[in-house]
């Protein structure tokens, strides 16, 4: 009977250590994010946790680097990366990147403006009366209202965009609240009685871990996650990852729409 065990052994250890050492690495970028990304977080941040689930229910493996933004969006575009673990979707990006469905999260861009000045905001045409500060390559840089706003003030990060608004060098910003919130929290020049939320909001900001079109057998990497994404995002220890890392809710807040 020993010898029938051990001949089991020797027979599956091979295969065993050939399906691990095949196990493919995939090299997945993102800027600092607070309160989702960041060197100093546990984990480095909710997104590094949850993509990192995701990617090993997979079979797979996760490396994650953290690297200026522009640099993301080229590394995933030429296929330099892999892909990314926060990626909005857009119209030119679709070309370029496979998305994993559902998103790893739902965040709001929001306007962010001083509580001491109060604008007056009923649809999205009368952003235009007000300077309006905005990351550059974010997302929303890209829409058509965006590109035409005549007071638009781009900066690259965002510590700057709020210290912008702070200094009264901007009206407005935009920013994902809970990005916003953290980015309050964790800058020592900043107050978070200084600041305030519009009561529209800009957008609903879904945020996907995606694929580069321009890896090898990207396509059979994007099956694989999708294929199991729905149920690890809805499973408990996604729940858990939540509650470890404190993600606020999101305000209850109506979306801004044009008055055409």
């Amino acid at each position: 009977m020993q010898k029938i065990y051990l001949f089991f052994i020797l027979l599956v250890y091979p295969f065993t250590s050939i399906a691990e050492e095949n196990a493919r690495i995939l090299r997945l970028g993102c800027v600092e994010w607070p309160p989702y990304i960041a060197e100093s977080l546990p984990g480095k941040g909710f997104l590094v946790e949850m993509s990192q689930l995701l990617v090993e229910r997979s079979g797979q493996e996760l490396d994650m680097v953290i690297m200026p933004w522009k640099r993301v969006l080229k590394g995933v575009e030429k296929g330099s990366l892999d892909g990314s673990v926060c990626m909005f979707k857009t119209r030119e990006r679709l070309g370029k990147m496979h998305y994993i469905e559902p998103p790893l999260l739902v965040e709001k861009t929001v306007i962010f403006h001083r509580s001491d000045f109060q604008p007056d905001i009923r649809n999205l045409e009368d952003l235009n009366n007000y300077t309006l500060g905005i990351l550059d390559g974010a997302g929303y840089q890209k829409d058509d209202f965006i590109q035409q706003h005549p007071k638009l003030a781009v900066v690259n990060s965002f510590e700057s965009l709020f210290k912008m608004l702070a200094m009264k060098r901007v009206d407005l910003i935009l920013a994902e609240y809970r990005n916003g919130m953290s980015v309050i929290q964790d800058t020592a020049t900043l107050k978070s009685e200084q600041f305030s939320v519009a009561p529209l909001s800009y957008q609903r900001t879904d945020v996907h871990l995606v694929i580069s079109r321009n890896i090898a057998e990207s396509e059979a990497v994007v099956m694989r996650l999708n294929e199991i994404s729905s149920e690890v995002i809805q499973s408990d220890a996604a729940k858990a990852l939540y509650k470890r890392h404190s993600i606020l809710e999101l305000p209850a807040l109506s979306p801004l729409t044009s008055r055409h």
